[in-house]
């Protein structure tokens, strides 16, 4: 072992496990309230800038997201959660239970 390097057994390792992110559409609908229109894109008001009509489009499959006034967008939910409340990667995996293993603290 190197002197002050610290190393991790199997039972401490974290794991990103996609398929364990929040489905887009209940997680856009608890971070926005009511998502107004049909199919699969959907309008809300946008979190990032002040509004009054909605502005921004979420799409309720993959979770990208877009604001036609801010320009406020991404691909996924981890990428709103991040852009939302300034969480890096695996802070945002975490709070939306996308890691696994290893010890929470």
């Amino acid at each position: 072992m190197i002197p002050g390097r610290r190393t991790t057994t199997p039972a401490q390792r974290q794991h990103f496990d996609r398929s364990r992110l929040p489905d887009p559409e209940t997680y856009f609908a608890a971070e926005l309230g009511a998502l107004q229109g049909r199919g699969v894109w959907r309008d809300a008001l946008c979190c990032f800038h002040p509004d009054r009509k909605p502005s921004l489009r979420v799409n309720t499959q993959t979770g990208a997201f877009r604001c036609f006034v801010c320009g406020a967008h991404g691909g996924d939910v981890l990428d709103f959660q991040q852009l939302r409340y300034g969480q890096t990667f695996t802070a945002a995996a975490k709070a939306l239970g996308a890691v696994t293993g290893g010890r929470h603290v």
